[in-house]
């Protein structure tokens, strides 16, 4: 993003001073201006002390201000910061300026208006305007409106004339009616633009940017910029400053790895000098071979190899018809490094070395340093020196559709996506029992199995294991031989279901009460019409307290794999996962894609909003219904506009792309409403590239858990559920050698931390809290979702 030249109606590349309002939609509004206008975007917040210092410099430096939206009411200094000081401007100080949402209550309210509650907010609604085509609306036609207000500007109109909708009046003299939502029965009418009668401020209610805002919306700021240009023209306007420093236009992400890191060109830093140890000195060489996989699973596999008990890391596609990989993750004592960061004390640990760190910013450069220092392809390979004939036939070779040759795989927290969007996290656990916020294990050896392709990649990036490749691909030709002669193999016994069994019948299950649970929605419903907030994602938590058994040889009477085993035959879904890691044990069987990109820099998000439960009655007709209501809608486009942000701050908007939009998936006990937003990386090999862990770190904590705006959102979630979410609602997934990347988000999900002293296994279940959310509709969604887990246990 930044300076980027695009062909617009305009001969000349201009500025814009855009002033953020911790809005989540910012970078959707930035990337409008900078595509549609040909704009140079100078972003600065609303509470920079530095650039309120350098306002009147920066003004006569730019040739436009856009107020852009946000949480809040204008009337409060804290949610607009030095905004009135722009309205005040008078004489040779002015310049065109343009408020969005926040941005044009401001401007109404700076004017004469009350801006007050609406009866019924407007979030994620999609409505027609009606306007006369004047100003800056003409020529627009049918004019469609994204929402997302909870707050209007009344001009006090109620009882008048239709005449006079569409000029000034006593009260507010100075504001021009431009548009009018005439479509809400409750609301009444409401004030969608306007324009001051003498000044050059324009602004509109709705959200331009949004991706159900028609284009005649995104045309309305091509025609702002049109009068604007005309307003400094006449008025003999003209910049008088050149932008310097911090304030020259520039890409909103911050890249913190320059360039991929070539091996023995660079110092590298002490976590990835100690895992390159575990290679020892050989060269960097990913070994490898192909197998037929037909009827292999990875349950069987994994017990034929003896690693039932061990540390390891399943990422499974558990046969669900929309997944195709499953990979495993071997654990090698002495040889695999557990990698862990602490949000709340900023500790960084890995094998025996311990570091108190400034922030997780710094985490990001280490793991990528890591990756890029074990990429296969940055090694020059001398065939002299390969020590074996299966070296020099492999070598120059890589399994390209193996979507991972080894690198981290783990987890990362809710609590360490708070702290990247500089949220106070909740309360600490007291009892010494709180688990890492960040959570890797570097895998050497890794098995990837292809179900589209049926073929099983071994792979490891040890020197010389190639005894340890060919024993995997002999046991899995005996599996597969085996598979042949058997419908459904399996290796749980009659004995080990019964176990599991009698110990779930034995264990204590505690759920959130209704009572707590609904005054905790109505709690937020408040928020949502304070304008706080758009759509707030509340979660809770249920807990099964499994009792100790004494006749039982085994530390854990529940035995974590058979669960695992019977949730995926249950509840089977894309992203499953089994983690067995020293303080922590994790069973999942999530639907939900967070984020994924390939090698060659293509990013994938599949946020779900929208839920129905399969039951009697319920049909595929019944569920689109409920699903395309305006509730259901409301809370994806929410939530797709989010992510929109989220990649385009990276990649740029005009590499972000919505191929999917609210179309309903079925599940083995729910359909859901899924979105697919899309985005493409520069080549990596571009000096000061971003990657794919920009965006992910640019993406924390999902936005499908938190609500929008993210950062107001999240703080009065902290508040309202007064828990650490832990692993839920975080991210769960790899981080590949070669430069892709794939991470689900952690919901339908049981977690068990080590560290207690009682063994507690955890599920958090939620749903996104709307204005048209009902408190028993979103209870029963929660119980659904927790449910869904519960009885894939039980059964």
């Amino acid at each position: 993003m930044g300076s980027v030249t695009r062909t617009t109606p305009f001969d000349e590349q201009l500025s814009i001073l855009y002033v953020d309002c911790f809005d989540s939609f910012t970078n959707n509004i930035i990337g409008l201006l900078e595509e549609r206008l040909g704009a140079n975007v100078i972003m600065v917040r609303i509470d920079d002390k530095q650039a309120d210092r350098d306002l009147h410099m920066l003004l006569r430096a730019v040739d436009g201000v856009v107020i852009g939206p946000g949480p809040g009411h204008p009337g409060n200094p804290q949610d607009v910061g030095f905004i009135d000081k722009l309205w005040a401007l008078s004489g040779t100080e002015l310049l065109p300026i343009f408020g969005i949402c926040l941005g044009f209550q401001s401007l109404c309210l700076n004017h004469g208006a009350d801006v007050k509650k609406l009866k019924s907010p407007r979030h994620g609604i999609v409505s027609r305007s009606t306007h006369q085509g004047t100003d800056i609306l003409k020529g627009l036609g049918d004019l469609d409106c994204t929402q997302y207000h909870s707050l209007h500007a009344d001009l006090e109109l109620t009882g008048a004339p239709p005449t006079h909708f569409w000029q000034p009046n006593n009260v507010c003299p100075d504001l021009l009616p431009l548009a009018w939502d005439l479509s809400d029965e409750n609301n009444g009418p409401v004030l969608m633009a306007v324009r001051h009668v003498s000044k050059p401020f324009w602004g509109c209610q709705f959200h331009p940017e949004s991706i159900c805002t028609s284009e005649a919306g995104k045309d309305l700021l091509v025609n702002w910029w049109r009068h604007a240009l005309r307003w400094s023209a006449n008025n003999g306007r003209v910049k008088t400053m050149e932008l310097t420093g911090r304030y020259l236009p520039n890409s909103l992400s911050s890249f913190f790895v320059d360039a991929p890191i070539q091996s023995g060109h660079l110092q590298a830093s002490h976590l990835a000098q100690e895992l390159r140890s575990a290679a020892g000195r050989d060269d960097i060489f990913l070994r490898w071979a192909k197998y037929p996989a037909q009827g292999v699973t990875p349950t069987v596999l994994l017990e034929k190899l003896g690693h039932r008990d061990d540390e390891v890391i399943l990422l499974d596609s558990q046969g669900h018809n929309m997944g195709r990989f499953d990979i495993l993750g071997l654990v090698v004592p002495g040889k695999t490094a557990n990698v862990t960061y602490s949000s709340y004390d900023r500790t960084l640990r890995y094998g025996n070395h311990s570091k108190n760190i400034d922030s997780i910013e710094e985490c990001w450069p280490l793991f990528q340093e890591a990756l890029d220092i074990y990429y296969p392809q940055n090694q020059e390979i001398d065939r002299s020196k390969l020590r074996s004939d299966m070296d020099r036939f492999i070598a120059g070779h890589l399994p390209a559709d193996s979507p991972f040759w080894g690198g981290f795989m783990g987890y990362i927290s809710y609590e360490a996506g708070l702290e990247t969007i500089d949220v106070r996290l909740p309360e600490k656990p007291t009892d010494g029992s709180a688990i890492p916020d960040i959570n890797f294990a570097f895998i050497h050896r890794s098995i990837v199995i292809d179900h589209h392709t049926n073929q099983i990649y071994v792979q490891s990036l040890l020197p010389n294991d190639w005894t340890w490749i060919l024993r995997v691909g002999s046991l899995i030709d005996s599996v597969s031989a085996a598979s042949s002669k058997s419908d459904c193999p399996s290796l749980t016994s009659i004995a080990e279901s019964r176990h599991l069994n009698d110990t779930l019948a034995r264990s204590t299950i505690t759920r959130p009460t209704g009572d707590s649970y609904r005054a905790q929605v109505q709690n937020c419903q408040d928020h949502l019409r304070a304008g706080d907030s758009y759509e707030l994602c509340l979660t809770d938590e249920s807990s099964i307290v499994i009792p100790s058994d004494p006749s039982s040889n085994s530390h854990s009477p529940l035995d974590a794999w058979s669960l695992y085993k019977k949730m995926r035959l249950n509840n089977p879904a894309p992203h499953g996962a089994y983690l067995n890691l020293p303080n922590i044990s994790i069973v999942g069987t999530s639907p939900e894609r967070f984020l994924s990109w390939s090698r060659g820099g293509h990013c994938q998000f599949r946020p779900i909003k929208g839920t129905v439960k399969k039951g009697p009655g319920m049909t595929h007709s019944i569920a689109s219904e409920i699903l395309n209501s305006s509730k259901e809608r409301a809370e994806n486009l929410m939530i797709v506009d989010l992510i929109r942000h989220d990649l385009s701050g990276v990649v740029g908007a005009d590499n972000t792309w919505v191929s999917k939009l609210m179309v309903m998936e079925e599940y083995e006990k729910v359909y859901q409403l899924v979105s697919v937003i899309e985005g493409q990386l520069p080549p990596s090999e571009l000096p000061g590239a971003p990657r794919g862990l920009h965006v992910l770190k640019n993406s924390l904590p999902p936005g499908s858990m938190t609500g929008a705006p993210k950062k107001r959102s999240c703080e009065i979630l902290v508040d309202l559920e007064k828990r650490p979410r832990g692993v839920y609602a975080g991210v769960l997934g790899y981080m590949d050698v070669g430069g892709a990347g794939d991470f689900a988000v952690v919901i339908r999900t049981l977690v068990r931390n080590k560290l207690e002293e009682q063994e507690v296994w955890r599920i958090g279940a939620g749903g996104a809290v709307t204005i048209q959310s009902t408190d028993e509709g979103e209870f029963e969604e929660m119980e659904i979702k927790a449910g869904s887990v519960l009885e894939s246990m039980m059964k």
